[in-house]
């Protein structure tokens, strides 16, 4: 994912792909020759109005998808932010955990394109370490294309993973016997292990059986991921709107420090929070 952030490529499908048809975020629709639009995508970038962009019921042309970022930052992590961000307290309100991911667009001709969305507050890290030198941290946002029909489905990219950024260094412990001098007596002790970097993470869906049951609970729900969208018809707004949590692990009288035991199955495979998604078309 190097290329976050750029305009998109035209990508090559079952044959060669057309004019690209894709018109990246609602600034540049202004200029792209589209002069009324659906009313439920006004409503999500211009919710106040102060755009006075015109509104059809149905225009033709295009498809406008959209990404909503509505998650939040775990009380105790900011608690841990806080402090080194020295944040004003409608600052911490207004935190949002920077999520990315890649969602292909298919034609009804077998072309397609794909284009990668992200979101969230650039300055939610650790100002321990610098934000500069982490270059996907610092692209620009990207939560709005348009597509010129026609559209036949939009999906997750295949084989790509929803990621969310991990804003403090994580430090996995590992719980081991200890022999004390003599030999006598054996003692169990947290050894650290390893330091992980500020970094994106790939959020994972949750392991469960044959009948559905959850034998391991991850970040998402298998009925909270992203469905793909087919069919979908000229002038919609596809919305795909994440809720949920950015949290990390504290082991509790071991660290001061975001620390999990790497042995501890359930808290490894929750660390990067909880998350809901959701795809309207409307």
């Amino acid at each position: 994912m190097n290329d976050m952030g750029k305009t998109p490529r035209p990508t090559r499908g079952g044959h060669q792909n057309r004019f690209p048809r894709l018109l990246v975020s609602g600034l540049v629709l202004l200029t792209a020759g589209c002069s009324a639009f659906n009313p439920a995508f006004v409503n999500l970038i211009d919710p106040t109005g102060t755009a006075g962009l015109a509104t059809l019921p149905n225009p033709p042309g295009h498809v406008v998808l959209t990404f909503v970022n509505n998650a939040e930052v775990d009380e105790r992590l900011l608690e841990f932010l806080a402090s080194r961000l020295n944040l004003t307290d409608a600052q911490k309100r207004n935190l949002r955990p920077r999520v990315r991911f890649r969602v292909r667009i298919t034609f009804t001709d077998g072309t397609f394109q794909t284009v990668e969305f992200i979101n969230g507050s650039r300055n939610l890290v650790d100002p321990a370490f610098d934000a500069s030198a982490f270059p996907d941290l610092n692209q620009n946002d990207l939560n709005n294309v348009v597509a010129v029909c026609d559209v036949a489905s939009i999906q997750i990219e295949p084989g790509t993973n929803i990621e969310v950024f991990l804003p403090v260094e994580l430090v996995g412990f590992e719980l081991v016997e200890v022999t004390n001098p003599g030999g006598n007596t054996v003692t169990t002790t947290f050894v650290e292990r390893q330091r992980t970097l500020p970094q994106f993470r790939a959020l994972q869906v949750d392991t469960v059986d044959e009948d559905g049951n959850i034998i391991l609970r991850r970040n998402i729900g298998v009925r909270d991921a992203p469905s793909p969208t087919p069919n979908v018809v000229c002038g919609s707004v596809v919305a795909i709107v994440v809720d949920g949590v950015l949290s990390v692990p504290f082991l509790e009288g071991i660290s001061d420090l975001p620390s999990f035991d790497i042995d501890d199955v359930d808290t490894v495979a929750s660390i990067g929070g909880r998350y809901e998604f959701t795809v309207s078309v409307q």
